[in-house]
């Protein structure tokens, strides 16, 4: 069976937040560990990892990995590269550090679909906007996959998932609404 992995997204500088998000306080608890603790309630990880920058590699309480050498600094396509090198052959539960507010029960749907469908992107779409880093990236070679998109320099997570066979779940359709969803890019998005 294959192993799934929680990865979360935290290497970004949060220029437009004025601070690092994932170490940012929401409710008491910092924004990264709202996410792991809906991957742990959603029961389908068998561990979690921290895909973040050199400079944050020491701050949270879980096994970091940072940028693989050749690829500093390229966003969250680079991240989760990194997290399928150190992970390779695993299933990864990706979410971005900066949407707090995503539901156990929706990381459990992704990973159901994904299990069904194990060489296929799984990712979230909601009101036909498309959520790539609310997703289960799998596959054959994915590291492979991630680090040949590197190369071409396109870094955009829909050019990756262009390229690999992907679905999209609409968060909607199972009652998972916009503020579930939310991206926290600025103090303002916060709820």
């Amino acid at each position: 069976m294959m192993k799934t992995v929680g990865v979360i997204l935290a290497g970004g500088n949060s220029t437009r937040f004025g601070e690092d998000k994932a170490l940012y306080e929401l409710q008491g608890t910092p924004m990264y560990e709202h996410i792991a603790d809906a991957m742990k309630i959603s029961g389908v990880t068998d561990e979690i990892i921290v895909s973040t920058n050199q400079r944050l590699a020491g701050a949270f309480n879980y096994e970091t990995v940072t940028d693989v050498p050749g690829f500093l600094d390229k966003g969250p396509l680079g991240g989760i590269y990194a997290a399928a090198k150190h992970r390779p052959g695993c299933r990864l539960m990706v979410v971005s550090c900066d949407t707090p507010y995503v539901p156990a029960e929706w990381l459990l749907k992704l990973h159901r679909a994904a299990q069904a469908y194990e060489e296929k992107l799984i990712l979230t779409e909601e009101g036909g906007q498309l959520h790539p880093l609310i997703g289960i990236y799998q596959g054959t070679d994915l590291a492979g996959a991630l680090k040949a998109q590197l190369e071409t320099d396109r870094l955009s997570m829909r050019a990756f998932s262009e390229n690999r066979e992907t679905a999209a779940l609409d968060a909607a359709a199972y009652g998972v609404h916009g503020d579930a969803l939310v991206n926290i890019n600025r103090r303002m998005d916060i709820l």
